[in-house]
């Protein structure tokens, strides 16, 4: 890629900057696409007079401030779809994360939305907005061996020799990790 791409509003930070792109990027823009099936709207809506703040923040402060049940009424959201609505919000905050290496992988959103796995608290996926925060890489960890197993499955996997090249709050919290063999 030479330069930028991708739609305004659903792009990753990361394809308008210097950094590497990978299959992060999708992550990034199904969170937005969440969002958006939540509110019913566009995130931004210019011709909105109520739609001055971006969605996804207003979603964001609600959720850190304990209020996603007054964010689901605003939204429109019935009783009835309350729970699966907040478990979106979640997903989303999880996928819409600035640096790409805290955001999970698609298998992961998949099942945190079908709620086979519990989805921990997010971190503030905006806080680089408000604080300047920069997009520094988290150290990896490394490990000759490890087992993960999901609660959902009866399927584990052991590798050996390996090290780990990234590993998210999510990923941790499951114990999932990305390896690749060493030479």
């Amino acid at each position: 890629m030479t330069g930028g791409r991708g739609t305004p509003g659903y792009a990753a930070p990361e394809l308008w900057m210097p950094f590497p792109i990978t299959h992060k990027c999708d992550v990034y823009s199904f969170g937005m696409l969440l969002f958006e099936i939540i509110g019913r709207r566009r995130n931004l809506d210019i011709k909105n007079s109520e739609s001055q703040e971006w969605f996804p923040i207003w979603v964001w402060k609600k959720f850190d401030d304990g209020l996603l049940g007054e964010a689901m009424i605003i939204c429109g959201i019935e009783e009835k779809n309350k729970e699966i609505a907040e478990r979106m919000v979640k997903v989303a905050l999880w996928c819409v994360q600035y640096r790409p290496d805290l955001r999970p992988i698609m298998s992961v959103v998949v099942k945190m939305l079908e709620g086979s796995l519990e989805i921990p608290t997010s971190l503030n996926p905006f806080q680089h907005l408000f604080d300047g925060t920069n997009f520094a890489t988290q150290s990896v960890q490394l490990s000759n061996t490890y087992t993960t197993t999901a609660t959902s499955s009866t399927s584990s996997v052991m590798v050996s020799d390996s090290s780990i090249v990234c590993a998210t709050p999510i990923m941790r919290k499951y114990e999932i990790e990305l390896a690749s063999s060493i030479v």
